[in-house]
């Protein structure tokens, strides 16, 4: 926030939270990132990605670094953690081996600070957390139009 818009009043707008109070809001978070894989285009799949990637902490992303690259070739590899490319790498895995992204990040070996349930402590339910709180989403999934 910039000095004039203090000095005006004007407030930033609080960030979405994706939290889910429930396994079942949970649960429902992650058959909407399921359905958006299957039916939004590439280009808001990355998008959407991109934001949730950027929004996980560097421990986080090192672990969709790796997940990522297990079994890629070596053009498919992301180059880096960084959120972009990790968005294009997920697209490029999602649309070559349909159910590999959310196997890849489902991983049952990752736990780390996630969103109180036991989905919501994995990876995907941190990602899909984020991925369906995105506005970009809301033309994707019928209950959120």
């Amino acid at each position: 926030m910039g000095f004039l818009d203090r000095l005006f009043g004007v407030r930033e707008a609080p960030e979405p939270e994706p939290h889910s109070s429930s396994p079942a809001d949970d649960e429902r978070a992650i058959e909407g990132y399921r359905y958006l894989l299957r039916t939004a285009p590439p280009e808001t799949i990355e998008a959407v990605h991109h934001e949730a990637f950027a929004r996980l902490t560097e421990e986080q992303r090192a672990v969709v670094y790796e997940e990522l690259s297990k079994g890629a070739g070596t053009g498919e590899r992301p180059l880096s953690s960084e959120p972009a490319t990790l968005a294009r790498a997920a697209v490029r895995v999602e649309s070559r081996q349909p159910g590999r992204l959310e196997d890849s990040l489902g991983d049952p070996a990752y736990r780390g600070p996630g969103f109180g349930s036991d989905v919501g402590e994995s990876l995907l339910g941190t990602v899909a957390a984020y991925v369906v709180a995105s506005p970009l989403v809301s033309a994707f999934l019928p209950w959120r139009g």
